[in-house]
């Protein structure tokens, strides 16, 4: 089979390697549909975010059929349509004990696509525990969503705005900003997205929850939504990282920014604003507790349109075309904004499947 192998920094290749099979009576091996570009391989691809193991196979946002499975498992079988949940975890260190599975300290060679073979690739093996099956009427295109919406969902958890008014900001248009702006309305709040790409922009015009809209810029969704070039920030999510010190001295009284973005950024804030106002700094990442469920759950629930996210399918051979589209060109070795109307971009190793 074929599977996209991680070298270094802008050293990325399809090679050739031995189909995976069941070697634990626990194993299950999917036959990978649909895996999603995430920002995390962008990172990695780039050196942008140098967490990965040479040698490894990217990808981790996938769906896919059953195609292999263990003695001792149940509740599946050959040819039944599953999602994967990329982020095992031990469930015995002080992190797991405490809720915080996302940064397990034995998750070392399980972390799919960065310290263990992801899916951009045939053929995926896990163990049954991470393995969720997909309804008949839920695409496999929507559920390669559901790890991305599932970090999504963990974030919002911690967001504690001062009430259903809140002023509030998603920064960014791409597959998380949009799926920030659907799960924080699901949670009675009206965001507002701010976007630079027009592409992008006119991509996510049409792709939001009611009430909510995308303008060109903080200052345009002020003046223009609230009716105020001063409207206060309740509540920001910043996709890009980039903006802390520029909007934190901007934040209302009480309100939260919130850092979801993984590129590499100091900024220096006034730590006497940060208690004077109030004020709630904090970051997100991967999934939490159950987050994965409620995100699947949302998805085939048709409370979050995933599919309609989706702006590119594209083949495994194909995958230098998919980084492109989200502003990672391997061949000229540059990582910039997405310059065409691109939001979430699938692998599709074995062809299209729906």
């Amino acid at each position: 089979m074929k599977a996209l192998k991680y070298r270094g920094a802008w050293d990325v290749t399809l090679d050739e390697v031995p189909d995976l099979h069941v070697t634990g009576d626990d194993d299950v091996v999917v036959e990978i549909a649909y895996c999603g570009i995430c920002g995390t391989d962008l990172g990695i691809a780039s050196g942008a975010y140098p967490v990965a193991v040479p040698g490894t196979t990217l990808g981790h946002e996938a769906s896919g059929i059953v195609a292999e499975i263990g003695d001792a498992v149940t509740g599946l079988a050959v040819g039944d349509r599953v999602v994967i949940n990329p982020t095992p975890y031990c469930g015995r260190c002080r992190m797991c004990r405490t809720q915080r599975i996302n940064h397990c300290v034995n998750k070392l060679g399980t972390e799919s696509g960065v310290s263990y073979d992801g899916a951009y690739a045939g053929r995926f093996r896990t163990t049954s525990g991470f393995i969720h099956p997909v309804p008949d009427h839920v695409s496999l295109r929507a559920a390669a969503l559901t790890e991305p919406l599932s970090c999504v969902v963990a974030g919002a958890r911690k967001l504690q705005p001062p009430g259903l008014t809140a002023h509030t900001f998603v920064i960014g248009a791409g597959p998380l900003g949009l799926l920030y702006t659907w799960v924080l309305s699901l949670r009675g709040l009206t965001p507002v997205v701010v976007e630079h790409s027009p592409a992008r922009l006119a991509f996510a015009r049409d792709r939001l929850p009611v009430g909510s809209a995308v303008y060109g810029s903080l200052a345009e969704a002020r003046a223009k939504h609230f009716g105020d070039p001063d409207a206060p920030l309740d509540v920001v999510v910043d996709t890009t990282s980039h903006l802390l010190e520029e909007l934190f001295p901007q934040m209302a009284h009480g309100g939260t920014y919130m850092s979801i973005g993984l590129k590499e950024k100091v900024a220096a804030i006034d730590t006497m604003l940060l208690a004077d106002r109030s004020l709630s700094v904090i970051g997100s990442i991967d999934s939490l507790h159950g987050s994965f469920v409620e995100a699947l759950h949302l998805i085939t629930s048709g409370r979050v349109p995933a599919e309609r996210l989706v702006s590119h399918v594209v083949p495994l051979e194909d995958y230098r075309t998919g980084f492109a589209a989200l502003g990672c060109d391997l061949d000229a070795r540059v990582f910039g904004p997405a310059d065409q109307a691109s939001c979430k971009v699938l692998v599709a190793p074995g062809g299209r499947h729906e």
